[in-house]
């Protein structure tokens, strides 16, 4: 697993093959904002989120509150959210519910390919409409569907970082949403958001090029 960091406040870890059964480069992204911690994603299980607790020790950094942020359903950035069995798991209310009605299935279905059925679903907690914000750290969550109906995003206002979880991919975006126009409107609001640096879920950093490029592809299939 490879770690960078990034700002002046943010930890971006990459798991590959080689860390576990899910063979997709995924990224999980930490935020130390204070008394808090703020995780973006919990890849595919408690296993993962070892490595992270052990990072988190070794910086001394393992007795802070963490709040965890779902940035969608799909069991690749949820599964490891059992791993903080006392945490905030925040999430778009659709997310939540999408786990409810899909997520047992998920697990039933890649039991001894991605995880061993030594662990259980842990449901987001704390659910928003639009937007949550954390103003005494910097933090806001919004709602920005897309990739899938309960896709949102996590800012970073005072490193200008955007986390987008699967909104942005390379090199074209899997579309699994069927309101496209809402699509690409969750994409123009993160180009105009200001943000210096945008993470996604499996393409690590990206710049303005790749999603104009998602934007055009997401077009190209509305004809």
């Amino acid at each position: 697993m490879d770690i960078e960091k990034v700002g002046s406040r943010g930890t971006l870890f990459k798991f590959n093959e080689k860390d576990s059964a899910f063979p997709q480069d995924t990224y999980v992204y930490l935020i130390d904002a204070g008394e808090k911690l703020f995780l973006c994603d919990t890849h595919v299980g408690p296993k993962s989120m070892e490595t992270v607790k052990e990072y988190l020790d070794a910086q001394g950094l393992g007795s802070k509150e963490i709040i965890v942020f779902n940035s969608h359903g799909d069991w690749d950035h949820i599964w490891g959210n059992c791993a903080f069995p006392n945490a905030a798991i925040i999430a778009h209310e659709s997310c939540r519910q999408r786990i409810m009605e899909n997520g047992e299935r998920d697990l039933e279905k890649f039991k001894g390919k991605y995880h061993d059925g030594s662990f259980k679903l842990k449901l987001p907690n704390l659910t928003f409409d639009s937007r949550l914000s954390f103003d005494d750290y910097g933090i806001e969550f919004i709602y920005a569907p897309g990739h899938t109906a309960d896709s949102a995003i996590c800012y970073d206002k005072r490193d200008y970082v955007l986390f987008v979880g699967d909104l942005v991919e390379h090199p074209y975006p899997y579309l699994s949403y069927d309101d496209l126009e809402a699509y690409i409107k969750s994409l123009e609001y993160i180009k105009g958001i200001g943000a210096r640096t945008v993470l996604c879920g499996h393409s690590g950093s990206v710049d303005e090029k790749l999603i104009n490029e998602n934007i055009a592809y997401i077009k190209e299939r509305m004809k």
